[in-house]
């Protein structure tokens, strides 16, 4: 498989030729003209390796490393500065700040394509060491897993152990509760299982996928309410039917985790409103709003994989992966995601799918 290098630089013909010397070197190479633009392509792409130019417009390179600094799911890709300027201090703040190489313009060929191979190689190995999204946060891992798996050994216990004094009534809330824990463990590692997946460039996107998303926007329904009990009335929903360029299994898995974030940061009873119509002949558009916590401007910038907010104070469950797989999989897929949030008013989310013509 072929190592993966995003470019960024504003200067055309620097752009084009070392993307054409990367491209012979048998590397996968994506561009972008600016910091903006570079986010834009991690959306839905993730490098083994950033090349970023210092100075460029709307976004320079130190606030887009700044960006993927805080990042969890990108912080540990091999960032290196390429500059124009090689003054000592500009390399040693580059460096301090936590890029992890600093070449001066005009390079040799041979210096760039060295520091690439190290750095390349050293982060093939930590991938190696630590693959696993949450080697730096245990604790949350460890509790998405023992939480359902214990409850599903101790409603095991309860059969085994009360079988005969235990009601029919009795019985069949046990098993009710055997599932939703199991349930809640099979999406844990369905969503660990993607996110594998999607690091190791394994997730298929084929342009032949089609959707009916009335179907599975009801499926999902249906299953949260089995899920959140007497709280059918807070889901006001008007969704026209299409067919979407999307995997059935790929559009059941974002409608499940935005609606489920929907009730889950906004308790009380608040309403969850979705509506879904044919924005054009290309896209069909798609709301989910809830009137909860919502989020801070600087935590949506942050919104990551692995990635979580106030999770003791708003006890919040999962891995802090859905939002992020989401934003991936309509991205990859030509789609359009945008989230508008306030705290202690809510959020908004706004897709825009590809539809089938």
């Amino acid at each position: 498989m072929k190592n993966k290098i995003l470019f960024v630089d504003d200067d055309l013909n620097v752009r084009e030729t070392i993307t054409e010397l990367l491209v012979y070197k048998d590397y996968d190479v994506r561009t972008a003209s600016n910091g903006q633009v570079a986010l834009e392509v991690l959306e839905y792409w993730i490098p083994d390796l950033i090349l970023c130019d210092i100075i460029m417009p709307i976004m320079d390179g130190n606030v887009l490393h700044d960006i993927i600094k805080d990042n969890h799911s990108l912080s540990s890709i091999p960032f290196i500065f390429l500059s124009a300027k090689s003054e000592n201090f500009l390399m040693r703040k580059c460096l301090l700040d936590g890029a992890d190489d600093f070449l001066s313009k005009p390079f040799e060929i041979d210096e760039l394509l060295k520091v690439i191979k190290t750095k390349i190689e050293r982060f093939e190995k930590i991938k190696m060491a630590h693959n696993n999204l949450f080697s730096g946060n245990k604790k949350s891992f460890l509790h998405e897993i023992n939480t359902p798996l214990n409850g599903i050994l101790g409603f095991t216990n309860v059969l085994i152990n009360n079988e005969v004094n235990l009601e029919d009534s009795e019985i069949q809330e046990v098993y009710e509760c055997l599932k939703i824990s199991a349930e809640r463990l099979n999406r844990t590692m369905q969503n660990i299982i993607i996110y594998q997946n999607l690091k190791n460039n394994k997730l298929e996107f084929r342009v032949t996928s089609n959707s009916e998303i009335l179907k599975i926007f009801l499926n999902v329904k249906e299953k949260l309410l089995h899920n959140y009990k007497n709280q059918k009335t807070r889901i006001s929903f008007e969704v026209d039917t299409a067919s979407i360029k999307i995997n059935e299994n790929y559009l059941h898995f974002i409608l499940f985790e935005l609606i489920d974030n929907a009730f889950k940061f906004s308790g009380n009873g608040k309403k969850i409103v979705i509506r879904g119509k044919c924005h054009s002949d290309e896209y069909y558009e798609l709301i989910i709003k809830d009137f909860g916590i919502g989020f801070s401007e600087d935590e949506l910038k942050k919104i990551g994989a692995g990635q979580q907010f106030n999770r003791e104070q708003n006890e919040q469950q999962g891995l802090g992966l859905g939002l992020f797989l989401c934003k991936f999989i309509i991205k990859h897929t030509k789609g359009v995601f945008s989230i508008v949030s306030n705290i202690n008013k809510g959020t908004s989310i706004k897709l825009f799918l590809p539809v089938n013509n």
